[in-house]
């Protein structure tokens, strides 16, 4: 029978590296059957949470909105369409806080993503999902055209009055509004030219008129450094931008940049402008500063289209799957909006009902801190991580938070990890990382976490979380994919010695 010491010690191996004489290690390991702790190393201590935060804002949507929660995004008009077919008036697209206003929706009603999401940009690895950003957009102007609508003379508005713009998320940058097209990034792909020096090609993903490109990029020497930079961005007069690309990308292959867009409200006006164009209807007036009108237009006579998102259930799965911090940001101003009713606040209203929620949970929310939906600044002592899991997988909406997380060694962000290890597909687990640097080595320091659950080799239900807490690294090191493999490979213990 294995005891509880030749466990720890096997779980305890892959941290057993000079790597880590600096960093604390933290676990813990709980039994689903038996409910009790198998392990625990450091377990009552705070540690980083970063994207393992996501598990408890995930399962906390699951819980309060509720698995079919669904947004409706509605356009109206102010005005009345004549015999031609002009409508003498706005047109008015009613912002939900739907984050799938893009390419993801496939034909069957899910939700599609790549391992690594465009808001990771930069990387190699970096892809967006196939299709056209602006289908949904494309979707509700084809609406518009059928109503019977074939000139506006008036503008084309965004009303994104339910939520003010709260700026960039701390993780990956992108803004938080509550409309949002294409996650509120303009794709970019640098592909370098046939020698150093020569000038760079650019594919930009979608083409509007909110931002234009001028490419003075060139192609660096093989194995050097990129140095894209997309921060020379001039806002112009009319609300339009101008963004000037400069530095070297190496000679290979093309690689994704994101060009976060600063005002999502005016990005979506003037994409949904070219929808509607796209789609035969005449736009006479510019709608870069349009404003929205009273709430009294918004009638049910005057509706004209209306986009029904997938259930709250598929962006659970893609936002555990690729780690996606905008639509977990977007999560508890969701609550305070949708539950609460909130006009003010909306932070602390939303974590009202998440700390009512855990306190119904009998979990102890002193081995707790959140401020946001995507991890920033988070801590959790593995204890309290354990012991949510197994009160979220009593929950009817657990094997739908199950079918989110990432898959170790087959999907999303546990990908590349523990690829030939016999717990290859058997760990379910949310990644976590943070990170900062470090001038004095020309170097980084990161912070990583594992969180999940494994049905072991000899049947044992168990939930794990395991942290590593400051493991510096050279400059030229994926650090965060190094100590992904260590924790990965503690999970693989956990997996093969239960």
């Amino acid at each position: 029978m294995l005891t509880a010491a030749a466990l720890a010690a096997a779980i305890n191996a892959p941290t057993l590296t000079p790597r880590l004489r600096h960093s604390i290690v933290a676990g813990a390991v709980y039994d689903l059957d038996s409910h009790r702790m198998l392990y625990a190393r450091n377990a009552n201590l705070l540690m980083v949470a970063a994207s393992t935060t996501k598990l408890l804002t995930e399962g906390t949507s699951l819980a309060l909105l509720g698995p079919n929660f669904r947004w409706t995004t509605p356009v109206y008009r102010t005005g009345a369409i004549d015999s031609t077919g002009v409508l003498h008036g706005d047109l008015v697209l009613v912002a939900s806080g739907d984050p799938n206003l893009s390419q993801r929706i496939q034909p069957n009603g899910t939700l599609a993503f790549e391992n690594e999401d465009h808001a990771y940009d930069g990387s190699a690895d970096t892809k967006a999902v196939p299709g056209d950003p602006l289908a949904v957009l494309r979707e509700l102007a084809a609406q518009v055209a059928k109503s019977g609508i074939k000139s506006i003379d008036g503008h084309v508005v965004v009303d994104a009055s339910l939520l003010p713009d709260q700026g960039a998320e701390n993780g990956t940058g992108v803004f938080l509004s509550p409309i949002v097209v294409n996650d509120n990034i303009v794709d970019v792909t640098v592909t370098p030219g046939a020698h150093p020096g020569d000038p760079v090609s650019l594919r930009v993903s979608p083409e509007t008129e909110y931002v234009t490109f001028v490419n003075r990029a060139t192609t660096g020497a093989p194995k050097s450094d990129a140095t894209i930079d997309l921060s020379d961005d001039v806002r112009l007069a009319d609300g339009r931008h101008r963004v000037t690309i400069t530095g070297a990308q190496p000679e290979g292959a093309g690689v994704l940049y994101a060009y976060r867009v600063p005002e999502p409200k005016a990005y979506a006006q003037f994409a949904f402008t070219r929808a509607l164009v796209d789609a035969g209807v005449r736009v006479a007036q510019e709608s870069g500063s349009a404003q929205p009108p009273s709430r009294s237009a918004y009638q049910a006579a005057n509706l004209v289209a209306q986009h029904v998102s997938p259930p709250l259930s598929e962006d659970v799965y893609i936002t555990l799957k690729v780690s996606d911090n905008l639509h977990a940001a977007l999560m508890p101003y969701m609550w305070a909006l949708y539950i609460s009713h909130a006009k003010s606040d909306y932070l602390k209203q939303g974590y009202a009902l998440q700390a009512n929620l855990l306190r119904s949970a009998g979990l102890d929310a002193s081995q707790a801190a959140e401020q946001d939906g995507e991890g920033s600044n988070a801590f959790f002592t593995p204890d309290f991580m354990v012991h949510y899991l197994a009160w979220a997988r009593t929950q009817q909406w657990y094997p739908l938070l199950l079918r989110g997380l990432p898959i170790m060694g087959v999907d999303g962000t546990l990908v590349h990890i523990q690829t030939k290890s016999p717990a290859r597909g058997k760990v379910f687990a949310k990644t976590g990382t943070d990170g900062s640097t470090n001038f004095l080595t020309d170097g980084g320091v990161i912070e990583k976490g594992l969180a999940g659950y494994i049905t072991t080799r000899n049947g044992r239900h168990v939930a794990f979380a395991f942290y590593i807490g400051a493991m510096p690294g050279p400059h030229d090191e994926d650090t965060g994919e190094v100590a992904g493999q260590i924790l990965g490979a503690m999970a693989a213990a956990t997996y093969e010695r239960l």
